[in-house]
């Protein structure tokens, strides 16, 4: 991606007057990306070089030199935990490459300065370069390796991370071999209905937030407004109050300036404060009833969507009355639902805990929260619970912050994941050919990471020890797929796209079980295992027909294999060391590191603007600028793509084949983006964090699309980008108007992301997860 504008970042120990000198080469370089897209790796040395200045106290040192005194150091000055010791620094030092920090682009440089790169934690200076990044978080993984080993498995991991092949989420390249240990990315919870859990929980998130987790919890059993209160004769305020307090909780962590506190709340649809939950994003109205922190998820069972598409009555119930519920899916929901929808209409439940309005009523209503706030996130219950691999263990209750992780809660446990990404822009050639045998190497050398993450992480609660201990769950997911796609000349909205990533999740689930089931042999099963689906042979394509069964409704999803499952299948049998390992999370910011395009994501355009914690960016899409150059065209067609916002249709002179080719976000179907992560959910064991784009002005326009999500066996969706929502005019903004810039740059700056709703916005200042 080529970045265009710079973050004003800001290193201390320069002297001002260089300081000066290079943030004025750095500008001069970005200013001349119109002409020359080059200058944007001219701006990164530049800013290398001022990091470098800044880490090594004004004189730029060969980067042996540098790691063996940042290791001295950094533990010194508290910043590093003192077994970094235990390596054979000087061989770690020989191999760090300083040719990789050329791969690093403008954007993901100052982003690491910004936030990533250890500083001094009482001067604030930076003591770290990009490579000794990498390999203090190889490391940091290895020191749960035998001390004889530990510096063979950190060379391995520095060579899979700096490649950028790999890349692990957020946490665990903030903190790895740090005193401060917390590498994990999700938290789920649970919150009983007691004033005593509603407290306790408020205290375990804050220290979750602490430390960088993204936490996702169910509240479905927290009673209604009007509740009875036993014990002091009154009667409970509901549910809004507490999650008012929780989101004034949330927004007071900012995990040390460099990632805000994040949390989902989850609410299954029956309940009765429902439609006060779907306001909590809205702008208007009670501030005492709105959480412009938290995020919302729906979790939705199949009986809900059954009823929307029979144009049925459904029924609201305060959960004091039907407590059962939460613990309830599928076949064994819709019964126990339906009684309790007949005992209302009897008069066998008390008036104030029930009413009933038509589902598609509701529905709609859902669907226009969505529309205006960008909220609630629809996620499926049924499916969630009903392809999980380990049904036998818990009933899963929530999703996390970013809607990939399916684990099950309860009261006396935390689920917890680790997450880390495949580049597949980093196995392939420049047209595309993926490299197979290396994408294989990499899964095994990053199921073997993650699955160290378990046991060296920090743990801020006593409840997600135990549970990541018993059940030891990793997510594996990809990035770079959009780029992937662009470099085989395959439009997003081709069934070739949806073929391929039905190709690469096959292989990326095929490889990560069968790392999990050698890691059991070689360190043991992990102990939930005999109660899991992995210990009677069930594999997660399997799942789909047990969803369809459950429903009574076909799972319309292709079923083709490519691979040989039958010979993994009985060695799955025989142990997997993780209760989990798939799950595709949204990667904004690792990917902004890796130079890639997030997750399963597309190019959101063609050029567009991307704000971040360290500043706002402006990127275009750098596929269609080797293919413009190559056919002489950049200089001719870049003011008509810019004032076309990355529309290449509205470009006047652009070759058909490149319109086809490089379509933006909205130009591509709703249903392929559907297609697309169905055909990678059927292979993955947790979830797939899919957002959706649209350009439909009402609600209605947009049923069509999350019912067929869940027709298709999806678990879950994620953020829906509706177009009127997202744009505003071009002429509407002035930036930076103490500076002259080329008006192609402040056009293309002003192409920004309008809502505060949508607080995602595509662009990593969402960073929970990765």
């Amino acid at each position: 991606m080529v970045s265009l504008v710079s973050s004003s970042l800001h290193l201390r120990p320069i002297a001002r007057d260089e300081a000066a000198e290079l943030d004025s080469r750095i500008l001069s370089c970005l200013q001349q990306l119109p002409d020359r897209p080059e200058a944007e790796r001219e701006a990164a040395a530049l800013l290398l070089e001022k990091i470098a200045r800044e880490a090594d106290d004004g004189t730029p040192l060969p980067y042996p030199e540098h790691f063996r005194r940042f290791v001295e150091r950094g533990i010194a000055r508290g910043a590093l935990d003192p077994r970094l010791r235990t390596f054979q620094l000087d061989v770690l030092a020989r191999a760090l490459d300083p040719a990789r920090d050329a791969l690093l682009g403008y954007a993901a440089l100052a982003t690491l300065a910004d936030r990533y790169l250890v500083r001094d934690p009482e001067t604030r200076q930076l003591l770290e370069r990009p490579q000794a990044l990498f390999m203090r978080v190889a490391m940091g993984l290895a020191l749960v390796e035998p001390p004889e080993t530990r510096t063979s498995w950190a060379l391995r991991w520095y060579d899979l991370m700096s490649s950028l092949r790999y890349l692990p989420s957020t946490p665990t390249l903030f903190n790895a071999g740090t005193p401060h240990h917390q590498l994990a990315s999700c938290y789920l919870a649970e919150v009983e209905d007691s004033l005593e859990s509603i407290l306790g929980s408020a205290y375990e998130f804050g220290m979750l937030a602490k430390y960088a987790g993204g936490i996702g919890t169910a509240v479905t059993r927290i009673r209604a407004t009007g509740a009875p209160v036993r014990g002091i004769n009154g009667t409970s305020g509901g549910l809004i109050p507490f999650l008012h307090l929780y989101d004034a909780l949330i927004a007071s962590i900012s995990q040390g300036g460099r990632r805000r506190g994040t949390m989902c709340v989850y609410l299954e649809p029956w309940h009765l404060e429902v439609e006060a939950f779907l306001d909590l994003r809205r702008n208007a109205g009670d501030p005492y009833r709105r959480t412009h922190q938290l995020n919302t998820a729906l979790w939705i069972p199949d009986e809900f969507l059954r009823r929307v598409e029979t144009d049925d009555l459904w029924y609201l119930f305060d959960p004091i009355v039907a407590p059962e519920l939460p613990d309830l899916v599928g076949a064994a929901f819709s019964e126990r639902y339906r009684e309790l929808c007949r005992q209302a209409e009897a008069g066998m439940l008390p008036r104030r805990a029930w009413r009933r309005l038509p589902a598609r009523e509701l529905w709609l209503a859902i669907l226009a929260s969505l529309m205006e706030t960008g909220h609630p996130w629809l996620t499926f219950k049924d499916a969630g619970n009903l392809r999980s691999q380990l049904r036998g263990i818990g009933v899963i209750h929530s999703s996390n912050l970013c809607t990939e992780i399916f684990l099950p809660t309860s009261r006396d446990e935390v689920a917890v994941c680790n997450l880390g990404s495949v580049n597949l822009a980093r196995h392939c050639t420049p047209t595309g050919e993926l490299d197979w045998e290396q994408l294989a190497a990499t899964v095994r050398l990053a199921m073997r990471a993650l699955d160290n993450v378990i046991d060296a992480n920090l743990y801020p609660s006593e409840r997600a020890a135990r549970a990541n201990q018993l059940n030891r769950p990793v997510g594996l997911g990809l990035m770079g797929f959009a780029e992937l796609l662009a470099r085989r000349a395959v439009s997003y909205a081709e069934p070739a796209a949806a073929d391929l990533a039905d190709q690469i999740a096959e292989f990326l689930s095929y490889h990560a079980i069968s790392a999990s089931c050698a890691l059991a042999e070689e360190r043991g099963a992990f102990p939930n295992f005999a109660f899991s689906r992995w210990a009677a042979g069930v594999l997660p394509i399997d799942t789909l027909d047990e969803l369809a069964a459950d429903r009574g409704l076909p799972v319309e999803v292709d079923r083709t294999r490519r691979l040989d499952w039958e010979p993994l299948r009985q060695r799955v049998r025989r142990g997997m060391r993780n209760g989990a390992v798939m799950a595709v999370a949204p990667t904004a910011t690792i990917a902004l590191l890796a130079g890639t395009t997030p997750s399963l994501d597309p190019y959101y355009a063609n050029v567009f603007s991307r704000q971040t914690l360290s500043g706002k960016f402006l990127e275009v899409n750098p596929i269609l600028v080797e293919e413009l150059r190559r056919r002489g065209l950049w200089e001719q067609l870049l003011p008509g793509l810019v004032a076309a916002r990355g529309d290449l249709r509205a470009v006047p002179g652009c070759p058909p084949d490149l319109v086809a080719r490089f379509p933006t976000a909205y130009q591509v179907p709703a249903e392929s983006y559907i297609e697309v992560a169905a055909r990678v959910q059927k292979w993955v064991d947790m979830g797939v964090s899919r957002n959706l784009y649209h350009a439909a002005d009402r609600p209605g326009q947009m049923s069509a699309v999350y019912l067929a999500a869940w027709r298709k066996g999806l678990k879950s969706t994620y953020y829906c980008f509706v177009r009127p929502r997202m744009e505003i005019e071009q002429s509407t903004v002035a930036v930076n108007k103490a500076r002259r810039r080329p008006q192609w740059v402040q056009l293309a700056e002003r192409e920004v992301l309008a809502s505060d709703a949508a607080s995602c916005r595509l662009d990593g200042s969402c960073e929970s997860c990765q």
